[in-house]
């Protein structure tokens, strides 16, 4: 039987009209935008799943007052890549005498850019840490560089402060940000019932369905992993030509493996990409590991450096947390089970660290 009538509704660049337990959040960010000319820049900051992108994609759609423009720094790392993208053209050519390439660059943007109401949102602006650029500092001064007034919002998994330089931070403030918590299972119930109410058919899925992926999901409390495990089950149920139930959940929940968010990696510094690389291919598919399985792969390494890594790599969604142990010094240690695929995960961090080893990057 059909179960899906508009894919396109289980996607996770599906903008709906209301976004389930962000009201407040996203108030505050509008009025801060339209009612502030001492700051410019502003911050949406959470761990993945817990509806950064969305809301920025939201205010963009909502604020039709802004010219707004959209850029993934993930995708687009660098200042040249990142202007490229705000002004829709690839082949941007800079002077090769006289000004700096930050010079250049802003002399461009400002150029193109109208005067005033331009609403500019930097997704995944942690990646930018890798860089060193100076995009950020030159959209968030841009009045004072003698540019056109505009309005920079940041989306991050990150504080500001950990991949942003201190001039740039001087021209953030404490009152401008905004944090996002992971969602509950009653918005996350709210989210899938919504997407299944527009995305699938009328009576080929029950709600007690729904209400067990919403259960499923909230230990991770990401609505992208709610989303898509709605959207793997409705795809099993329909190819087994059965009805969307509680049953066909648990059959899709057995094979799945939530969505790998590539820009994760970017938190990890270059040891700590060694690391997990060399965890992951010493340890079974299916089997978990000990806080004393890593210090038994790189003994000199330090508890907070240990701490921090675990923690990194548990707040991207990459492993949780199963129970606690008797750790290899007598006291207890935690154990955690991978939450992603080893197999994909191990071909993302091959392919990371292909693309950091090609010479003649630019910076």
């Amino acid at each position: 039987m059909k179960i899906i009538k508009n894919s396109s509704i289980l996607s996770q660049d599906y903008i709906p009209d209301t976004i389930v337990g962000r009201a407040e959040q996203l108030g505050h960010i509008e009025d801060l935008i339209r009612g502030s000319d001492a700051c410019s820049a502003f911050v949406i900051r959470g761990n993945p799943g817990t509806g950064k992108t969305l809301m920025g994609k939201f205010l963009l759609k909502e604020m039709k007052e802004f010219k707004g423009r959209y850029v993934n720094c993930y995708v687009n790392q660098t200042d040249r890549s990142i202007v490229s993208a705000i002004l829709n053209n690839p082949n941007i050519r800079l002077p090769e005498l006289g000004n700096t390439r930050a010079e250049s660059l802003s002399n461009l943007l400002f150029k193109e850019l109208p005067d005033k109401n331009n609403l500019i949102v930097l997704d995944e602006s942690q990646s930018l840490k890798r860089s060193h650029g100076q995009i950020v500092y030159i959209l968030s001064r841009s009045r004072e560089l003698g540019g056109p007034d505009i309005k920079l919002l940041l989306l991050s998994m990150e504080e500001p402060e950990m991949y942003l330089d201190m001039s740039t931070l001087s021209g953030l403030g404490r009152y401008n940000r905004v944090a996002l918590k992971e969602y509950g299972a009653d918005d996350l119930y709210k989210i899938l019932e919504s997407r299944a109410s527009n995305g699938l058919y009328e009576g080929s899925y029950t709600e007690s369905a729904i209400a067990r992926i919403s259960e499923l999901a909230e230990e991770s409390g990401s609505a992208r992993i709610a989303i898509e495990l709605l959207r793997n089950s409705a795809l099993y149920a329909e190819s087994r030509n059965v009805f969307l139930d509680e049953e066909s959940v648990l059959q899709a929940f057995r094979d799945f493996s939530p969505p790998l968010d590539d820009s994760s990696l970017i938190n990890l510094e270059d040891d700590e990409l060694r690391l997990l690389k060399t965890l992951l291919q010493s340890i079974a598919p299916e089997s978990g590991f000990k806080t004393s399985d890593l210090k038994s792969l790189n003994a000199g390494i330090s508890d907070s450096k240990l701490y921090k890594f675990l923690k990194t790599i548990e707040m991207a969604g990459f492993v949780k947390k199963s129970r606690i142990g008797k750790g290899y010094s007598g006291g207890v240690e935690n154990e955690y089970i991978l939450r992603v695929s080893r197999k994909v995960l191990l071909s993302k961090l091959t392919m990371m660290e292909k693309s950091m080893e090609t010479p003649g990057r630019e910076s």
